[in-house]
């Protein structure tokens, strides 16, 4: 303890806990120190800021039913305090990452301790192949959703309004951020390892909490190195747009892109393409924000409030490397740099935010891009959709509805569509796992030339059509007729195109 300055000298007892709130001491900014008194004897060392105010000590009298000794600490030692009492561990490094285990389940049992209703919601989030999970809080009771292939589900949860309160300061504390903060919106992260089959691994976890009006909303991205597919051929990309897409990312220089929205698997795109260009001869470095999967022998670097995109980027010219990924091109800065460092022998991977490959065009002229240089520099857009798998574990044959297809086709398709029946496999859901769905944007001669003259997005999409692009539409209804997915969750991720 000699590392809590005046705490030294106070031995600091878990039992306080159930006696004393952890969000009352975070209100009231105080600390219990020492042993917890047997009976009612007293006096009990309270650490507070203002150790004489006494009509601070009268309310932790009534609420201990004790009498209270103050006693002067300052706020770095009322907090790192209580989060010894309260076992709430700072995940600093891999050492002191916690630990979860797959054989654990959410229970509904009286008077669990915040640790134990996290570590539960973790664990079988974990398990279950969630992306995300969600934490909502309500005037009358807590919603807990976890992100299964790209769906919300439901979860039958614990968490209620009173103790939502400690199970999320729990987490502020695992994410190193303020836990006393309420009022604004803070992102953290932290690690975990967790225990499945025999086997541990190292989860990631990327924690966002929202004030709210009855309690802070939390977001959790799970980030699971088992489920990065560094391999190109398994991320469902059908063999005509891999075999192209392989040759551009041997591109000896130029601006290769992945697009779409949030969470459609761009960045594992990027992944697998840094992948398979691994070789003693070449060079890749990474800036990333943050680091989802470490790579070995390639220098990655996190983005952090002194060192953005752009910073890292400059930087990486000077050491000269061959291929560079930029894990989002978000602002004109970064976007200045990566265009002219692709005309100056650098292969640069990087994504954008946008609908479609065509439209990247137009994001990267909205950032500053000149036309000029934009046509010289843009060898390739890959743009890409998550859509459900049918499970296999209940698929059957299947005709779709006249309603359903109509949607998409003029006269009823051919093919080999399949549904799931629903089973425990796939929590009667009738999918079970996602595949990508891709559009590949390649230069020619003339949309490298329509590039250079200003020619706007619509007329490039329909020029682009001319040269043999293939809208990202069309692959997704040739995995559904090959019973891949289906029409429904072609029409849920990414539209129809014969609307009613």
């Amino acid at each position: 303890m000699s590392s809590f300055s005046e705490l030294s000298q106070y031995e600091l007892d878990t039992a306080f806990a159930d006696l004393l709130p952890l969000e009352y001491c975070v209100e009231k900014n105080i600390a219990p120190l020492g042993k917890v008194p047997e009976g009612t004897a007293g006096p009990v060392t309270i650490g507070a800021l203002t150790p004489g105010d006494t009509r601070l000590a009268s309310e932790v009298e009534k609420q201990l039913r004790r009498t209270v000794r103050l006693v002067q600490l300052n706020a770095f030692e009322i907090r790192r305090a209580l989060a010894v009492i309260h076992q709430l561990p700072v995940a600093e490094d891999d050492s002191d990452a916690i630990a979860l285990d797959a054989g654990r389940e959410i229970r509904f049992e009286p008077n669990q301790s915040p640790r134990e209703i996290l570590a539960d919601l973790l664990a079988v989030a974990i398990r279950t192949g969630a992306s995300d999970i969600h934490v909502e809080s309500y005037p009358a009771d807590v919603d807990l959703r976890f992100r299964i292939d790209g769906v919300l589900r439901q979860v039958p949860t614990p968490l209620s309004p009173e103790n939502a309160v400690r199970v999320i300061s729990r987490l502020k504390v695992l994410c190193g951020v303020d836990f006393a903060e309420n009022r604004r919106a803070l992102d953290g992260r932290f690690t975990t390892i967790f225990r499945e089959n025999g086997v541990a691994r190292r989860i990631d976890l990327r924690v966002t909490f929202l004030p709210g009006p009855s309690g802070a909303e939390v977001a959790i991205r799970v980030l699971d190195r088992n489920r990065f597919i560094l391999d190109l051929d398994g991320l469902g990309i059908s063999p005509d747009i891999a075999k192209r897409y392989r040759a551009l990312t041997r591109m000896p220089h130029g601006l290769l892109l992945a697009v779409g929205p949030t969470g459609v698997g761009k960045t594992t795109t990027l992944y697998a393409s840094v992948k398979s260009l691994q070789h003693d001869n070449v060079k890749i470095v990474t800036v990333e924000d943050p680091i989802e999967y470490e790579f070995t022998k390639v220098n990655q670097k996190n983005v952090t409030r002194t060192m953005g995109f752009a910073d890292w980027l400059r930087t990486f010219l000077r050491a000269n490397p061959d291929v560079i990924l930029v894990g989002e091109i978000r602002d004109s800065e970064t976007a200045e740099i990566a265009v002219r460092a692709a005309t100056t022998g650098h292969l640069i991977l990087s994504t954008l935010h946008t609908g479609d490959a065509i439209s990247a065009i137009g994001r990267l002229r909205a950032l500053g891009a000149a036309d000029d240089f934009l046509s010289d520099v843009l060898v390739g857009v890959l743009a890409q959709r998550l859509v459900r798998k049918v499970c296999e574990a209940c698929a059957e044959p299947c005709e779709p509805e006249e309603a359903v297809w109509r949607r998409f086709y003029d006269a009823k398709p051919k093919g080999t569509f399949r549904r799931g029946r629903g089973c425990a496999a796939c929590a009667g859901t009738g999918y079970s796992g996602q595949t990508g769905v891709y559009e590949l944007l390649v230069r020619t001669e003339a949309i490298v030339s329509e590039i250079a003259r200003g020619t706007t997005v619509p007329d490039l999409r329909h020029i682009a059509r001319r040269e043999g692009w293939v809208p990202l539409i069309e692959d997704a209804l040739a995995k559904a007729a090959a019973g891949v997915t289906t029409l429904e969750d072609v029409a849920r991720k990414i539209g129809v195109k014969n609307p009613l």
